[in-house]
């Protein structure tokens, strides 16, 4: 299990607490929000200083796309066809500079890995693709949504952990 995966599914449980708890435990409700905040901002300041390398090392390597690779795409054309062709496509919509799409992010490409003979995995960099997260209503990031024969089945914000990517598409 990744340390993404790992600090994911422990935020989300903090936030279940927080959710689900009574009233009684107000005083912890505001401790696990402080802690969500900490765990955001952490995150968002790795994810900038990580940025303006991540972006030079993509330019510079352009290795071909293999089997289980997340597919970038770059426009509704390309995505549009992927959604009709194929039977399940999950589609994450995420940023170089935002810090729980980073910690999903190793989390997606295993999902791509394992599931590649019954899911294709979109990913879509609405840094780049403005227009394509417009297109779409994505107002958080990271947001995936899952397509199943063309039609739009589910779709969720937030950094999730791989159990929770699996029920969305269907494969636990």
């Amino acid at each position: 299990m990744s340390l993404g995966n790992q600090i994911t599914g422990k935020l989300n449980s903090i936030e279940d607490f927080i959710e689900k708890s009574s009233i009684y435990l107000f005083p912890l409700k505001i401790l696990g929000w402080i802690v969500l905040l900490v765990a955001l901002i952490i995150t968002n300041f790795i994810a900038i200083g990580k940025w303006p390398v991540s972006a030079l090392s993509k330019r510079l390597s352009k290795r071909e796309l293999a089997l289980g690779d997340p597919i970038n795409i770059t426009a509704d054309n390309e995505l549009q066809k992927i959604v009709s062709e194929q039977a399940t496509v999950l589609v994450d919509f995420w940023a170089e500079w935002c810090g729980p799409c980073l910690l999903m992010n190793n989390t997606i490409n295993t999902i791509a890995q394992e599931y590649a003979e019954r899911v294709v995995v979109v990913k879509v960099d609405v840094s780049l693709n403005s227009t394509l997260s417009k297109l779409y209503a994505v107002r958080s990031l990271p947001t995936v949504i899952v397509f199943k024969n063309g039609d739009e089945i589910i779709r969720k914000s937030g950094s999730l952990t791989k159990r929770q990517l699996m029920e969305l598409i269907g494969q636990k």
